[in-house]
């Protein structure tokens, strides 16, 4: 996919040095000259409509903006990157693992393994693609200051030699409130590309929302806020075809929403549309945990079995266990 941002006016082939030359000047991005009509374009350059039309055109090419058939959709579905979670079972259950160009969302209370499993992830984006990784980095939006550098170093050495060089590899954004979580998405445009970025993390999103926008008289700014966060980091994950895992809250329900327990991921009906996998973590017996697939564009609800050990995700439970 193409950043509508990043693609230059030269891509342009065809028009004029001159033509490009005024495009450069007022500021265009491809996206923007996709969207005009032939006569806006036509006045604001003072060319010819045959002329606009040309170059709105050439600019949608080059943002692949037509239809494709399901055959060249599957295709490119095919081609998406996926990371292991390291869990066999868990990689099963979202046929590979977690998938770049979505949002992939992990809900649960406390200790039910959504930091450790993100955790896990910031590892193995860096893993080759044989291995299930993408060669790439992570970046991490810690809003509640849960990251912690020494328990990233302790799976990782269990993996690899030079543990410091997976944790140069990830970016940490510690968040103290909305605005400041804004900042650093809107800076993933520039970010992504200049540090490989594949994987990116907020733990949790509704941690600031939650605590800044309280009582009934705030819920309208309070969703309108979300949606447009919602959508600028749907735009990212396509654009960058980079992988976005959230964390979400739970809070109590008045209708039972999953295993009669009463509890819904927080956020409500603004965010609940925009995650292309939800997954509902808790906690079992022991270092197990139980994730099930409950809303999915692709695949059907499915609950599988998996474990957090001292070594960080796994299948099976060792003999010799540390509790997360």
């Amino acid at each position: 996919m193409f950043n509508v941002e990043q693609t230059t006016m030269t891509q342009l082939e065809g028009i004029e040095k001159e033509i490009i030359k005024k495009l450069e000047q007022k500021n265009y991005s491809l996206g923007q000259l996709s969207l005009m009509s032939e006569k806006e374009l036509a006045e604001d350059l003072e060319i010819e409509e045959e002329l606009s039309a040309l170059i709105i055109q050439k600019a949608q090419d080059q943002l692949g903006i037509h239809p494709y058939t399901a055959t060249e959709f599957l295709e490119i579905e095919r081609n998406r990157g996926r990371i292991t979670t390291s869990s066999e079972e868990f990689d099963s259950m979202l046929n590979g693992g977690i998938w770049t160009g979505e949002i992939t969302e992990l809900v649960g209370s406390f200790s039910s393994g959504k930091t450790q499993l993100c955790f896990q992830l910031c590892i193995n984006v860096q893993l080759p693609k044989d291995l299930g990784g993408l060669e790439g980095k992570a970046f991490f939006i810690d809003t509640e200051r849960t990251f912690s550098p020494q328990r990233i170093e302790e799976i990782a050495s269990y993996k690899v030699k030079n543990t410091k060089k997976v944790l140069d590899n990830i970016l940490v954004a510690p968040t103290s409130n909305t605005d400041i979580m804004l900042a650093y998405i809107n800076q993933l445009e520039k970010i992504i590309p200049e540090e490989n970025i594949k994987l990116v993390i907020i733990d949790s999103l509704a941690a600031h929302f939650r605590a800044e926008f309280i009582g009934k008289d705030r819920l309208v700014e309070r969703q309108q806020k979300i949606m447009s966060l919602a959508e600028k980091l749907v735009e990212i994950a396509v654009d960058y075809d980079v992988a976005i895992v959230v964390t979400n809250q739970i809070i109590a329900a008045i209708d039972q929403f999953l295993y009669g327990s009463g509890e819904e991921p927080a956020l409500g009906f603004a965010w609940a549309h925009r995650p292309q996998q939800r997954i509902f973590l808790r906690k079992s017996r022991g270092s197990a945990r139980i994730a099930r697939l409950f809303d999915s564009s692709r695949f059907p609800d499915r609950e599988i079995l998996f474990y957090v050990t001292e070594q960080g995700i796994s299948d099976t439970s060792p003999a010799s266990l540390e509790f997360y």
